[in-house]
């Protein structure tokens, strides 16, 4: 007998290409017939980065998903970690396709919501187990979301064990952990599951990666590949096995057009949702009487940020926005589209030697051309730039950062926080975001060491920018004025 897996992960809302993987899988699933084949994603379907996505409230992609009549879905990080508890809560509740995930309990040990510890299928006369997982990524999931990240191997080979006592035959795990981690866990975990379907890493694996007995695959990322396992199975002894088994990666780009009549109905979902995307996204903020460059934006944003947290200091740097805004009408879609990256207010303490110290990294050009990945940004690789502040100046002299050893560099300008010299032992208040807490996100080294981080959850850049110039023209003229002429990235007086 013959068992057919379609697979997808990390489409990341990237629906021009999904179209296609719709109709692939549509067609393939018909071709090898309903009654042997299996229709699984392994997370990052959503990606809140993306309009329609994020206005839809993710119900774009549960509903693209239902229509091809997923048979399961894992949660990957852009599910569980980009959505509020609510907004989750409701999405795995609504859902007409299983969301299972047997990592992550309620303080209680019961399932979240519409989570599923396991869900149970009958394909071809064989008894399949799917089970998910999920990259705790260290304790996120309960400060996040005040759940129960529980241990992979305890957890996973608990449900197995439940499993196999119900009469299960073949076990098959969706993994948003990444193929280093999915390679790890079969090695530690022998014959404990058949078919890992991973996810999280991109990978893409155009054979079968096998660690014993277990059977690894993986198709990239951003829907430009749909995975395709075909799996022998015997019977010996009144027990299944995998026999001989077959894979590869069916490549989208060379799939054409979608022609057929099913990925008519993919596509009138799609529109559906953008058509009220637009008119979310074509509201218009505020009219612009000249260009707004990206260093005079950033230095506006020091200002809304000192300001909504009550700070002593703003401080932001290039990633905050992608570039500036041309003159003319400023609509939400104009905000959505510079400010794509997940980068979430915040207030923090740091210490008057950290400031010294990211006064001289600033200049440093090791730094501010280095290029922020992962953790966020959208689009990857952008440049960190010199760091901007409000409330904070300098005095006369050279800055540091241009030589070699900046430690020889005697001529230091003198610091000053709201007209007051700079106090290297006291800790001030800073307005800024998430990424710059530390130096992992941030870049700069003096970052780290920063303490008493507070922050609005689910809150991004995009919402301060758009709220503020929803806010009316003298508020937003005033802090304009202000912004231009301190646009140079110095520092403004407080």
């Amino acid at each position: 007998m013959k068992i057919t897996i379609l697979h997808t992960n990390d489409v990341h809302a990237e629906y021009e290409s999904w179209l296609k993987c719709a109709g692939l899988i549509k067609r393939r699933r018909a071709e090898v017939g309903p009654e042997n084949c299996l229709v699984v994603d392994a997370g990052d379907h959503f990606d809140m980065g993306v309009n329609e996505c994020r206005l839809s409230g993710g119900r774009l992609n549960l509903d693209l998903l239902a229509e091809i009549g997923l048979d399961a879905f894992t949660p990957g990080n852009n599910e569980f970690y980009r959505l509020s508890r609510n907004t989750l809560a409701q999405l795995t509740m609504e859902s007409k396709f299983p969301w299972v995930l047997s990592t992550v309990s309620q303080a209680d040990g019961t399932a979240f919501a519409g989570l599923r510890n396991h869900v149970v299928l009958e394909r071809g006369g064989v008894t399949i187990g799917i089970l998910g997982m999920l990259d705790p990524m260290e304790n996120a999931v309960e400060q996040l979301h005040g759940l129960k990240s529980l241990d992979l191997r305890e957890s996973l080979t608990k449900e197995v064990r439940d499993l196999k006592s119900r009469g299960v035959h073949l076990i098959l795990l969706l993994s948003h952990c990444g193929l280093r981690d999915d390679i790890k866990f079969a090695t530690e975990n022998p014959g404990l599951i058949d078919v890992i379907i991973g996810g999280h890493s991109h990978s893409e694996l155009h054979e079968i990666r096998r660690v014993g007995d277990t059977i690894i695959v993986q198709a990239g990322m951003l829907g430009k590949f749909v995975g395709e396992l075909e799996l022998d199975l015997e019977t010996e002894q009144g027990q299944i096995n995998i026999g001989a088994s077959h894979y590869g990666l069916h490549e989208t780009a060379n799939i054409v057009a979608a022609a057929a009549p099913d990925d008519q109905a993919q596509s009138a979902i799609l529109e559906k949702h953008r058509a009220a995307a637009e008119s979310i996204l074509d509201e218009e903020l505020y009219t612009l009487k000249e260009d707004l460059p990206h260093d005079s934006l950033i230095q506006l944003l020091t200002k809304l940020l000192r300001r909504k947290f009550g700070a002593e200091i703003g401080m932001m740097f290039g990633p905050g926005v992608s570039r500036g805004l041309s003159k003319g009408p400023v609509r939400v879609r104009d905000i959505y589209e510079i400010c794509r990256s997940f980068i979430t207010p915040a207030v923090f303490e740091i210490s008057g030697r950290q400031i010294e110290g990211l006064v001289r990294e600033r200049d440093n050009p090791a730094i501010t051309e280095a290029q922020g990945f992962g953790i966020g940004f959208r689009p990857q690789g952008q440049v960190f730039g010199r760091l901007v502040f409000a409330g904070l100046t300098c005095g006369d002299g050279e800055a540091l950062g241009n030589s070699d050893n900046p430690e020889k560099l005697t001529n230091f300008p003198a610091i000053r926080i709201n007209g007051v010299t700079l106090d290297p032992e006291r800790w001030y208040t800073v307005g800024s975001a998430t990424h710059l807490y530390s130096s992992e996100a941030g870049g700069y080294p003096s970052m780290d060491g920063s303490r008493n981080l507070k922050l609005e959850r689910f809150r991004y850049i995009r919402d301060e920018l758009v709220d503020f110039f929803r806010s009316g023209p003298d508020k937003v003229d005033g802090l304009l004025k202000v912004a231009d002429e301190n646009g140079d990235g110095r520092g403004s007086q407080p």
